[in-house]
């Protein structure tokens, strides 16, 4: 079905990112999370039955489901709760945005609309860095478990100085559009949460939609702790190996960096793209405004009218050229970029298995050192 709005309260014919599939009783650990029994190892446990499907697909089929995906995604949202008996309903949205103060000190706040369930509608403004602190506080809850969780908008600090210090009219431009794309990313964040059949249920996440003030960051994710935390994290990533024995995870993750590569070349074609039509929207604005210049000082009517229609259909072409590639930008280059973002949110629970791997190894290695010093002990009498 052909959906004018993007994000239309129909029911989607592809299934949602991060959204469990109702029909499928049987392959649910501990009633909620969907498993996969396709291979030799142990149940695995899989959160996101259409990231899963997408890996199991061709990347032609996987690109083709991204596309559909950016004009079924749709506000209203729902989740099951842990009997499958009763569903309730969300409704999400980002409606508008205040910037506060000026310069350096100037920051941008969003302002979201929540209704969950019967619930009286509830509003409440948040910054970015609040959404960061909830990304963060998440993370720490669920990834080690291995559920893949929905990605932030990663920060930008070329949009964000923009805003900031920006002060001509291109600049300007360049703000409100930057502001828009964050607005629209965050917007689909908080869907795809609501969307996922466990986060959906977060205490944090509810104190985030519902209540005043956001949800403080955790003091061991932050300052000197915290960056010890994720210097120690990556150190583990560049250094831990693991010598993969099952071929299904290993096909996974072939998979999935092979998906990683051709989206982005992808989406660099797709900003190419918008940047030559922004091109030619600028050119046919500065066309138009020749030939109306052109048509003031002509002397003949009939031509001056003919020079006239050349500068409004120019205008009109350059509002085209500008509308095709906010169009290019907003549904297949943010589309593309989401799906880059979740590949990259799979391999980030793919690194907690190496985790969890290295720490066992860790843990063995310590384990035989007190064990041969515990002999070494028994053999001298001690």
């Amino acid at each position: 079905n052909d959906k004018d709005d993007l994000f239309g309260s129909e029911e989607p014919t592809q299934p949602d990112l991060f959204d469990d599939d109702e029909d499928e009783e049987e392959g649910h650990l501990q009633g909620a999370i969907p498993v996969r029994t396709n291979s030799d190892h142990d149940r695995v446990p899989f959160n996101t039955p259409a990231v899963g499907c997408a890996l199991d697909d061709t990347k032609t089929t996987a690109l083709l489901n991204a596309a559909k995906e950016s004009a079924q995604l749709k506000k209203s949202v729902g989740w099951v709760n842990g009997d499958k008996k009763a569903k309730e309903a969300a409704s999400i949205e980002i409606p508008n945005y205040t910037r506060v103060g000026e310069g350096y000190s100037s920051y941008i706040i969003y302002t979201i609309q929540t209704t969950l369930g019967d619930s009286p509608k509830t509003t409440v403004q948040r910054r970015y860095n609040d959404f960061f602190v909830l990304h963060q506080l998440i993370v720490e809850n669920y990834l080690p478990r291995g559920i893949i969780v929905p990605p932030v908008p990663e920060k930008n600090f070329m949009g964000t100085a923009k805003v900031r210090f920006g002060g001509s009219n291109e600049n300007a431009q360049d703000q409100s559009l930057f502001i828009k794309r964050r607005q629209a990313a965050l917007e689909r964040y908080l869907i795809r949460l609501m969307a996922h059949n466990l986060i959906s249920k977060d205490e944090t996440l509810r104190r985030f939609l519902q209540e005043e003030d956001p949800p403080r960051p955790n003091p061991n994710a932050s300052g000197i702790k915290g960056f010890m935390k994720s210097m120690e994290t990556m150190v583990t990533k560049a250094t831990a190996r693991i010598n993969e024995m099952d071929d299904w995870y290993e096909d996974k993750q072939n998979h999935i960096l092979e998906m990683e590569e051709t989206l982005k070349k992808i989406l660099a074609v797709v900003d190419n793209i918008v940047a030559d039509r922004r091109d030619l929207a600028t050119k046919s604005a500065s066309f138009s405004t020749t030939c109306l210049h052109l048509g003031e000082g002509e002397d003949n009517a009939s031509l001056r009218r003919a020079i006239t229609k050349l500068s409004e259909l120019e205008q009109n072409l350059s509002g085209v050229h500008t509308e095709m590639a906010n169009g290019d930008l907003f549904v297949f280059g943010e589309t593309v970029k989401d799906y880059i973002s979740i590949i990259q949110s799979a391999k980030a629970a793919f690194d907690e298995r190496v985790k969890a791997f290295s720490l066992w190894e860790s843990a063995q290695s310590t384990l035989a050192k007190k064990r041969d010093a515990k002999n070494k002990a028994t053999l001298q009498g001690k």
